[in-house]
């Protein structure tokens, strides 16, 4: 057993079998690696580890979902013949993925296109879809 201390969120989820994200001197949530990924409990942990679309409570209740604050992956989002409307505002080719920056009822969230997929131009009207299971919602308070 031995305790690894790094800021690089990265190499704490490649090298770890349990992770702790500390804020303030206090931690705020421990786990395995996918469990601190998938299933943020905090704002402060989505943002901390990896790239998330922390979704304000409004919002996720206009969407459909809990008035909570939610956690969702940028790769877990797909365009879609139906779902939420979205307006692309920065397209970004990154090589194995495309990274979009959309609005969404005034939000903006990120989409990962993996590669080979048709990338919509700026300024386009797209639609979205994910899975129900890829919301998280958080512990913090709306």
């Amino acid at each position: 057993t031995f305790v690894f201390v790094t800021h690089d969120q990265g190499e704490a989820l490649s090298m770890a079998d349990r992770v702790a994200v500390f804020n303030n001197g206090n931690i705020v949530q421990q786990g395995t690696p996918q469990d601190i990924y998938s299933c943020p409990k905090t704002r402060f942990v989505a943002d901390f580890v990896g790239s998330s679309n922390v979704i304000a409570p409004d919002l996720m209740a206009s969407l459909g979902g809990e008035k909570r604050w939610a956690s969702l992956r940028p790769e877990a989002i797909r365009l879609a013949s139906d779902g939420v409307e979205a307006k692309v505002e920065n397209a970004s080719f990154l090589g194995a993925a495309t990274r979009l920056s959309v609005d969404i009822k005034g939000s903006r969230l990120h989409v990962m296109l993996p590669a080979g997929t048709a990338v919509p131009v700026v300024g386009a009207g797209i639609r979205l879809a994910w899975q129900p299971a890829d919301i998280h919602y958080m512990d913090d308070a709306a």
